[in-house]
């Protein structure tokens, strides 16, 4: 059992045949830890996820909401404070039929102030395979409103010597 932070696999809706499926790894976190996001900053580690599907079956990559910046010491994380869903789609076949197990055992970094503890778990799920308006349709919704949107001002590129100069405008919600 997961001292600090607890996953949980949760399906949008049922599997569509020849379609997509939003997943969610839900990570609940207790009060006082924080788990880590993709890029973990100076320290910590993020979460690896081994799946396993049926022939026929994949799932995307891994999309994390937005993290918040905790610095320690000096050295600065970036993590998630508070309850938090990584997402990812499952790609079904299109002669899928019944329901589809999926099983995915992950580990990662959980950590206090003051310890942190390598956790792992595994999740399951029996997905019925058919198509079935979203059933958490709000809920997903709102996890994916906490996913990093890409800039739509372009960027500028300048090669100067042996050095590549990058200018990128920035709105002025963003912080720097």
């Amino acid at each position: 059992q997961p001292e600090g932070v607890e996953p949980g696999l949760i399906p949008e809706s049922s599997a569509p045949p020849g379609g997509e499926v939003e997943l969610a790894i839900h990570m609940k976190t207790r009060s006082g830890w924080h788990g880590y996001w993709l890029n973990p900053g100076d320290a910590g580690l993020p979460m690896a996820v081994k799946w396993e599907l049926p022939e026929g079956y994949a799932v995307g990559p891994l999309r994390y909401p937005v993290p918040t910046r905790l610095t320690v010491a000096g050295i600065m994380n970036y993590v998630f404070e508070k309850d938090y869903a990584v997402l990812t789609r499952l790609k079904v076949p299109k002669d899928a039929t019944g329901s589809v197990p999926i099983r995915a055992s992950a580990t990662w970094l959980a950590c206090t102030d003051k310890i942190c503890v390598p956790e792992k778990g595994t999740m399951s799920l029996d997905l019925p395979v058919g198509i079935v308006a979203p059933e958490r349709r709000e809920q997903f919704d709102e996890w994916r409103r906490a996913l990093p949107r890409p800039l739509v001002t372009p960027a500028k590129f300048e090669i100067s010597g042996d050095k590549l100069l990058v200018a990128i405008s920035l709105p002025r919600v963003v912080e720097v």
